[in-house]
């Protein structure tokens, strides 16, 4: 490699499985069965990369934690700062290719067609035409395109090719070909343990634990875009290795590869709408910092918008579509403690703004298609992917 600067994604192939623990302690868990999160959270991903770059680097790891003025985190930041390292992610491959999260404004149900035989149908959600009054006041709350359509349910658990995202971000519906359900990428397996003294390697009565591990397909792997890595100082590093990753440190493949380009479309009108491709992080929850609510008056009717700046261009949030918050914590290796648990805006989310003019909109995907905004954003989280809503 003869830049300095690189971009590249890291891939983790699973050896046997994977147990990346939610956010819940285990001596809280009860006799209920703790769940692994996939993919897991950012912070995951990031700690086995930077295990890896600090080993090809040689260092003394007592050394990079004590010393704030230690060589390596110049290179890839201290336990509390990644820079001058970013990262994206992380997100799912598979045979070779990035998968999108199915954006939630997508909905699917059973329907028969002309031939009288069942098939799969979907829509989407929109901004309603007109204003309901809800908890938040008076507000222009998503609705299906397609009102005929009936039984309709969000897409969840589904992942999109790129040609799929492509599709949803022009604001039409994908095929189902452009749709992999999670079940054909991973599967999930359950595991019964036991407590065991850590001095006398005994077992212990009554401390008995249930897990459900994740076992991804050959042809899926766990992957983070890396930005900034100076390839000259970590010249000896190899393309591929081994890195113990998650709970219980199961062991993983990993390997370094060339990035991947984001599919986008080209913006028409002053509508646009943002899609959350990895978990974001706001200050108030799921609304975007810098927006604050303006109550206007719309044929004799109030009606609330947040207003505020996109790539600083005035923007009006008009409607919101999301799942339930995430929530991650995390151990804190640095501190020998557990991490705050935070609460995030979870992958798939999406936001319908409104600017001022179409060449706003232009600009504004233009800076934003692919980046990421909100809160700890080296840390992988905020990318989004910019479309447009009818």
């Amino acid at each position: 490699m003869t830049t300095t600067d690189t971009t590249e994604v890291w891939c983790f192939d699973a050896l046997d499985t994977f147990f990346f623990k939610e956010s819940r302690p285990l001596e809280a868990v009860g006799g209920a069965q703790l769940s692994s999160t996939f993919p897991p959270p950012a912070r995951t991903l990031i700690g086995a990369i930077r295990t890896v770059l600090g080993d090809a680097y040689g260092v003394h790891w007592p050394d990079y934690g004590a010393q704030e003025q230690h060589a390596l985190r110049t290179l890839m930041g201290s336990p509390d700062d990644l820079a001058p390292l970013s990262m994206q992610g992380p997100y799912l491959m598979h045979q070779g290719h990035r998968l999108y999260p199915a954006p939630l404004v997508l909905l699917q149900a059973k329907a028969r067609d002309n031939s009288a035989q069942e098939r799969l149908h979907f829509t989407r959600l929109r901004p309603a035409d007109n204003a309901v009054n809800c908890d938040l006041g008076w507000v222009r709350l998503p609705q299906k395109q397609n009102p005929a359509l009936l039984g309709a349910k969000p897409v969840e658990g589904y992942w999109l090719t790129a040609s799929g995202l492509k599709t949803v971000l022009q604001g039409q519906t994908p095929q189902a070909h452009d749709l992999i359900e999670g079940r054909d990428l991973f599967a999930a397996e359950d595991r019964l343990g036991i407590a065991r003294d850590a001095h006398t390697k005994r077992s212990i009565d009554g401390l008995l634990y249930q897990t459900r591990h994740v076992r991804p397909h050959v042809d899926t792997a766990l992957a983070m875009t890396v930005h900034g890595l100076d390839a000259t100082a970590f010249e000896h590093l190899p393309r591929q290795g081994l890195a113990r990753l998650g709970a219980e440190g199961r062991l993983s493949a990993w390997s370094r590869h060339a990035p991947q380009a984001l599919p986008k479309i080209d913006i028409q009108g002053q509508r646009l709408m943002l899609c959350a491709l990895t978990h974001t992080q706001f200050e108030k929850g799921w609304l975007p910092d810098g927006f604050e609510p303006v109550t206007t008056e719309v044929d004799g009717k109030p009606l609330q918008v947040w207003h505020g700046q996109l790539a600083n261009k005035p923007a009006r949030l008009v409607s919101v579509v999301t799942g339930k918050p995430v929530r991650e914590g995390g151990w804190d290796m640095s501190q020998h403690r557990p991490r705050v648990l935070q609460g995030l805006v979870c992958t798939g989310s999406c936001y319908f703004f409104e600017l001022d003019s179409a060449e706003d909109a232009r600009h504004v995907a233009q800076a934003m298609h692919g980046a990421q905004w909100g809160q700890d954003t080296r840390w992988g989280r905020g990318q989004v992917g910019v479309g447009l809503w009818h």
